[in-house]
Parts: structure tokens; C-alpha cells; sequence
């Protein structure tokens, strides 16, 4: 399975595989208190680093900051991240906003006393891609290795109803480029 630093994931989906536009990196994080849906964080993203305000309250703050060249971590209180990270589990999450298109890593795994943060693989793709009269939308999942593929027509004067398949896994990284996926995926609609 692939594994990403953080400035690799950064990379990975920019500008956008699907739309050509710039991605929206974020860092999602998910409060195994409350346990409710996925929240994010924007960082502060720089050559060197990424910089995530973690935690801003009326009297404290946490910092981190994430070098590039190593996966280092460096915090402006080591104590307070241990007892965020006990309360949190944070992933990278890379989004579209004009197309849509979105992928998030696994959880990340941070080792506190050595500084680094592990080379995380991918949790799941959304690719949605255009094409003509009709929109490819293909969902992967690395956790249960498939990818679920719905073909929508868009051209309203022969409507019909969204075509579904399940697949074998089909990352990004195995196509090319977006000609490369759209003739991929229409030679799976052509033999299933």
C-alpha cells in the first residue's frame, strides 16, 4: 500500500486530477469524545512546513508544525499535543471545490517522543470527472480494496438512470491522466 508524507499528500491531488484547479488542503480531525462527524482545520502552508493551529482557547494555544523534508513535528507545548492526540485523531484531507472531487488519508500516526509523524496511506478517493454528455464519479475505498463507479448522463434529452459498478480497487495513481481515466473507465462500461 502507498504511503504519503504530508508534503507528498500535499502534492498528490494539486492542481486538481479531475478539474485541473487548485486543491484545498486540510486537516481533518475526529474528537473520540464526542465522536460526531469530521471536523477540519486549515493550515498555514509554506515551503518548509505546515503550521496547524490545533488549539486556540482564552488563556492557551497548541501549535503544530509539520517540516516537509522530514515529517518532523515540532510543537509549542509537548504535553498539551500528547493530551490532544489522547482526545483526537487527525488525518490530510485534499478537496475541489469546483468539481468535488476529494481524498483523505488514514488516520495519521504521530510517535510524541521521537517527533515525526509516520507516512500515512491513502483512506479513501472521490474522483469526479466530466466528459461530454456524461460525469464519472468513482469512489475508492483503500480499507475494504474496491472502488464503486457510477456514470451519470447529463445530457437531459436521453435521460436515463445512473449507471453503478463495483470494481477492483482504482486509485489515481494508476492513471496517467484524466484521458487516460476516461478511457479506462469506459472500457469497464464497455465489458461488464
Amino acid at each position: 500500500m502507498k504511503k504519503f508524507t504530508v508534503k507528498d499528500f500535499i502534492a498528490y491531488n494539486n492542481p486538481c486530477f479531475s478539474c485541473g484547479n487548485k486543491i484545498n488542503f486540510q486537516i481533518g480531525f475526529l474528537d473520540l469524545e464526542t465522536n460526531n462527524t469530521p471536523s477540519y482545520l486549515r493550515p498555514t502552508i509554506t515551503p518548509n512546513y505546515t503550521e496547524i493551529d490545533l488549539l486556540i482557547t482564552y488563556s492557551n494555544f497548541l501549535k503544530l508544525y509539520i517540516l516537509h523534508k522530514t515529517n518532523k513535528i515540532l510543537t509549542n507545548n509537548s504535553q498539551d499535543l500528547t493530551k490532544y492526540l489522547s482526545r483526537h485523531k487527525l488525518f490530510l484531507s485534499s478537496t475541489c471545490s469546483h468539481c468535488l472531487t476529494q481524498i483523505d488519508s488514514q488516520y495519521l500516526d504521530f510517535n510524541v517522543e521521537k517527533e515525526v509523524i509516520k507516512a500515512v496511506p491513502l483512506n479513501n478517493e472521490r474522483l469526479l470527472v466530466t466528459e461530454d454528455s456524461s460525469m464519472y464519479q468513482l469512489d475508492s475505498s483503500f480499507t475494504e480494496d474496491k472502488s464503486d463507479l457510477v456514470v451519470y448522463r447529463l445530457d437531459k434529452a436521453k435521460p436515463l438512470g445512473p449507471l453503478v459498478l463495483r470494481l477492483p480497487l482504482l486509485p489515481k495513481f494508476r492513471f496517467k491522466n484524466r484521458k487516460h481515466f476516461i478511457e479506462k473507465i469506459k472500457t469497464y462500461i464497455t465489458f461488464s
